[in-house]
């Protein structure tokens, strides 16, 4: 997170790249950081339309500063079945829209949330693209030299075990709920993350 914040999408730290490379930069950063505060498979995120993402009229108005509602329809869930992630992502959202903004790019309501500025179809990015861009932070940080030392890896998925994993030790929720908001199993929580 840190080198992401402070390094990664700064003109200080890379003038070598141009203004869109670094909104480019802007995006996977959110993208990151949200997956690791909702818990959905990557490719769940990057399927994401504009309006799955919702706040509820009876939230008080500091959480709908904060919070959305991120909805998984089914056919972008793996199990085949919708479900929906109350998390504090709206700031990180809204970021998201301002660099596409500077890139030309207003949102249109069923649009994917991570457009591939390329697409000529506004299509959204690929898992393998987003896994890429994965492997240079890792590389460019210095953790891919630490994480091979110890012969560990960090992955996109790797981010939902984060996530996870931090509900579960912190006791912030139920393991039941979990597996639901998660869409999987109480077994697959309890083999994976219980430990």
């Amino acid at each position: 997170w840190k080198y992401l914040q402070n390094k990664y999408i700064t003109k200080k730290h890379n003038p070598d790249k141009t203004p869109k490379h670094l909104e480019l930069r802007k995006i996977f950063k959110e993208f990151v950081l949200i997956l690791a505060n909702v818990g959905f498979r990557p490719k769940e995120l990057l399927g994401i339309r504009v309006n799955e993402m919702i706040d509820n009229p009876s939230w008080s108005e500091e959480k709908k500063q904060t919070d959305l509602m991120l909805k998984v329809r089914r056919e972008n869930s793996k199990t085949g079945k919708s479900r929906a992630s109350v998390a504090p992502v709206k700031k990180r959202i809204d970021k998201i829209f301002a660099s596409y903004k500077k890139l030309g790019i207003t949102h249109e309501p069923t649009d994917y949330l991570f457009i591939n500025p390329d697409s000529e179809t506004r299509n959204h990015y690929t898992r393998d693209v987003m896994a890429y861009r994965l492997k240079e932070v890792l590389r460019d940080s210095g953790l891919q030299e630490d994480l091979d030392k110890t012969n560990s890896s960090i992955t996109l998925y790797s981010f939902r075990h984060q996530y996870a994993t931090w509900r579960l030790r912190y006791g912030e929720v139920d393991p039941y709920l979990l597996a639901k908001q998660m869409g999987t199993g109480i077994t697959k929580i309890e083999s994976t993350y219980a430990h």
